[in-house]
């Protein structure tokens, strides 16, 4: 069975040395603060444990939002000027509760989007969704070796813990897109070679992907994605 709380413990350590590394530096940040990232984080956090724990009781569910983009900008608005500290906290709150929703409810079918089970739901919630808004914080910033070392991290950490494939899948193509960047196309190419069986959606978003352009013209990276 996926090893949902080992990673969750990953991402917690992981999001608790970013915020303390922001506390001390983070001055006029480029794209969304800290702060606001993790306002973000927690209101889908939330919206997950309230599900979870609505299962755990018996109870029928509120399905998440229809719009996500609707969703996000009505209340992002609410985490502006929301201090770092407190954020921090509640976020961490929220993960410690999905982590105790984990260990009583374990895998089981629950449909969450386009996630069938608890460990793609939680798992996509509360690692692969954080860890891409952090990565993206980092490149923003010019932390561009801290974000490449994140995605390297979550390739490790999903086949450790046997990962279901929408959530390794997801991990190994976002690593395609370093392996791009470090001009080491011939691995990024391996990546997707197996990344695409798990992911087959990400065909359209690679052949559009600025971060993949190196490898538009190549005829394997061609052949696998109109395959």
């Amino acid at each position: 069975m996926t090893d949902v709380r080992k990673a969750l413990e990953a991402e917690r350590e992981m999001e608790r040395e970013w915020v303390e590394e922001a506390v001390k530096s983070e001055t006029a940040p480029k794209g969304w603060p800290a702060a606001l990232n993790l306002f973000h984080i927690c209101m889908w956090r939330e919206r997950l444990s309230n599900a979870l724990t609505d299962v755990r009781e018996g109870r029928a569910y509120t399905p998440p939002p229809g719009d996500v983009d609707e969703t996000n900008d009505a209340e992002l608005p609410g985490g502006l000027g929301v201090a770092l500290s407190d954020i921090a906290e509640r976020s961490d709150v929220l993960l410690a509760s999905l982590l105790k929703l984990w260990d009583e409810l374990g895998e089981r079918p629950f449909k969450w989007y386009t996630n069938n089970t608890t460990a793609e739901a939680i798992l996509r919630n509360s690692y692969v969704h954080p860890r891409s808004h952090i990565v993206a914080y980092l490149k923003e910033n010019g932390d561009r070796a801290g974000a490449e070392r994140l995605l390297e991290d979550a390739v490790t950490d999903m086949r450790e813990i046997d990962a279901p494939p929408i959530v390794l899948g997801f991990a190994l193509y976002n690593l395609a897109g370093t392996r791009v960047a470090q001009d080491r196309l011939d691995e990024a190419l391996e990546l997707l070679v197996e990344a695409f069986p798990m992911r087959p959606d990400l065909k359209v978003a690679a052949a559009k992907d600025e971060e993949l352009e190196p490898l538009h013209d190549n005829p394997a990276f061609k052949a696998l994605v109109n395959s």
